[in-house]
C-alpha cells in the first residue's frame, strides 16, 4: 500500500514538473529577444482572442504600458530607458479592470549605440521600406545626404501639404494607433497621427527620432510631437508638426525648433 502511495505521490511530482516545464516553454513562445541589443522586444500573444491584452514594460521606477493585439501577429516595443534590467509582462484581462500576468520575461539590455533604440519600427511607429511613404521620404531627400537637411525637407513636406482632422479625435477608441500609409494617403490627421509619421520617414532615412506625449501651450490637453537628434549639436530638438502645419498659413516665419521651456515630456517612444 505504501509503495502505491509512493508510486502515485511520484507521478503528481511528476506531472507538476511537466507542467512547470510547459509553462515555461510557453511563456518563452511569448517573447522574441532577437534585438534586445538594439532596444526592442518582440513579443507575440497567442492566446483567447476575446480577451483585452496589455504589455507592461518597467526598469526602476519607470513604467510603459502597451495595448497588445490578440490575433497572434508580433508586435515590436521599445526598450527605451537606457541599459540595465527591465521586466516585461503579458497580461490577460480577467474581469473588468482586473488582469492576471500570462507571461513574463527579464531581460537585459545593452545597447549597440546610445541612439538606436530610435531607429526602430514599433507598435506605433510601424514603418517599413515598403510603405508609400517611406518611399516617398527617400525621393524628398535623395539629393542631399546632409541628415538635418532632410529632418528640415520632411518637415516642409509635413506642414505644407498636411491638414489637422478637427473631427477624428472624438470617434477614436483607446486602443488607437497610427497607421503610417494611412496619413500619408489621406493628408489629415491628429498630432499622434503627425508625429508617427514624421518619426518614421526621419527613422527610414537613418536619423533619430523620438514620438513624445505630453503637454504644451501650444495644444489643448495631452499632445504629441517629435525630439529630432541634431547630429551637429549633438542634442535633441524638439519639432512640432502638429502645431506648426494648423499655424503656418497666419505665421509663415514659424520656427521649425521649438523651445524645451514650453513642452512638458511624459513618455516617448
Amino acid at each position: 500500500m505504501r509503495n502505491k502511495r509512493l508510486v502515485h505521490l511520484g507521478i503528481i511530482v511528476l506531472c507538476a514538473v511537466v507542467l512547470c516545464i510547459n509553462s515555461y516553454g510557453a511563456q518563452v513562445e511569448y517573447f522574441d529577444l532577437e534585438d534586445v541589443s538594439r532596444g526592442i522586444i518582440h513579443i507575440t500573444y497567442k492566446g483567447t482572442l476575446s480577451k483585452r491584452v496589455k504589455v507592461i514594460i518597467e526598469k526602476s521606477d519607470k513604467k510603459y504600458t502597451y495595448d497588445i493585439n490578440s490575433q497572434g501577429k508580433t508586435e515590436s516595443f521599445p526598450l527605451q530607458l537606457g541599459n540595465g534590467t527591465y521586466k516585461v509582462k503579458v497580461l490577460e484581462n480577467t474581469t473588468g479592470n482586473a488582469y492576471r500576468i500570462v507571461a513574463s520575461q527579464t531581460v537585459e539590455v545593452k545597447l549597440q549605440t546610445d541612439n538606436i533604440v530610435f531607429l526602430n519600427a514599433i507598435q506605433n511607429i510601424n514603418w517599413s521600406v515598403d510603405m508609400q511613404a517611406v518611399k516617398n521620404a527617400v525621393e524628398l531627400t535623395n539629393k542631399t545626404k546632409d541628415l538635418q537637411e532632410k529632418a528640415k525637407l520632411l518637415y516642409s513636406h509635413m506642414v505644407d501639404h498636411y491638414t489637422y482632422d478637427y473631427n477624428k479625435l472624438a470617434k477614436l477608441p483607446s486602443t488607437y494607433l497610427p497607421i503610417i500609409d494611412d496619413t500619408f494617403l489621406e493628408k489629415k490627421g491628429i498630432c499622434y497621427d503627425f508625429s508617427s509619421l514624421y518619426a518614421a520617414m526621419l527613422r527610414s532615412q537613418g536619423i533619430p527620432s523620438k514620438l513624445i506625449k505630453g503637454y504644451t501651450p501650444n495644444a489643448e490637453g495631452y499632445h504629441a510631437w517629435n525630439e529630432v537628434y541634431d547630429t551637429t549639436k549633438k542634442g535633441w530638438i524638439i519639432i512640432d508638426t502638429t502645431y506648426d502645419l494648423q499655424v503656418i498659413k497666419s505665421k509663415p516665419k514659424l520656427k521649425m525648433i521649438k523651445s524645451e521651456k514650453e513642452y512638458q515630456k511624459v513618455n516617448e517612444y
